[in-house]
């Protein structure tokens, strides 16, 4: 029995229907079956990287004497809420594949999104890779046609779990460094600091401060009028290089 295992709802019917199959006379309860073909499908990451008080008990307690907290590697991953019973689906089909079908998006966090269930089901079947960017029939079968092994793609897994990493590390040490000071100063609530968030946030607040420190300036525009062939023609001054400007370019 083939097992696909799809990133998304959307993208398991597309494989089905290019299987040959009917999303509707044979859906069953998390998959579609047809013949020896079963197409399952994920909802965006069912698995999560462990809290460090996952690893360590003693880090339910935020306390800077605990920092930093040290990341693992290959790191556990458990269930993400809410997502328990499709992960529950996917994991049986597993053990019931004898191959396996890899179609997650083409793209590194595609790749981690399946390849992170099959090793926290220690499968050990044969895997193959479908890429699929266009959920149309005749580029679905073109791609189902053109299946390739899932090692070929492991460094774009690597990639995207080394990017989950890091990103953990670095937003669990920081948010509670910075939380743990903040309260000293009296502030009652979690700072949350992030590879995206303070980017994000950063970029805001430059955008804010330029804003109030906006003055106004005024420039002038140096027009000439010259006459041509019989013709007064206006013309505008654009300052080349060679003129002194402002930092506004007046």
């Amino acid at each position: 029995m083939r097992v696909f295992i799809a990133e998304k709802p959307s993208l398991a019917a597309a494989i089905f229907k290019g299987l040959g199959g009917d999303t509707h006379k044979e859906k069953k309860n998390g998959y579609y079956q047809h013949g020896q073909d079963i197409v399952t499908w994920c909802l965006g990451h069912l698995l999560a990287l462990c809290d460090p008080e996952d690893y360590n008990a003693e880090h339910k307690q935020w306390a800077l004497s605990a920092l930093p907290m040290t990341t693992h590697y290959p790191p556990k991953m458990k269930p993400l809420k809410g997502k328990e019973q499709q992960l529950k689906v996917v994991l049986s089909l597993i053990k019931k594949a004898t191959s396996i079908v890899h179609a997650g998006d083409p793209d590194p966090e595609g790749c981690l999104l399946v390849d992170e269930i099959l090793t926290y089901a220690n499968n050990t079947k044969p895997v193959q890779r479908v890429l699929i960017a266009d959920l149309n029939d005749k580029p679905v079968k073109q791609a189902l046609a053109n299946l390739q092994p899932n090692e070929n793609f492991q460094p774009l897994t690597q990639k995207a779990l080394a990017r989950a990493i890091a990103d953990q590390s670095f937003g669990y040490n920081l948010t509670r460094a910075y939380t743990i000071k903040a309260r000293e100063k009296g502030m009652d609530r979690v700072l949350n600091i992030g590879r995206v968030i303070s980017t994000l946030i950063g970029i805001v607040n430059e955008r804010t401060l330029a804003n109030q420190g906006h003055k106004k300036s005024f420039y002038y525009e140096l027009f000439g009028y010259f006459e041509f062939d019989g013709h007064i023609i206006k013309s505008k001054l654009i300052p080349g290089e060679e003129f002194e400007t402002d930092d506004k370019g007046a």
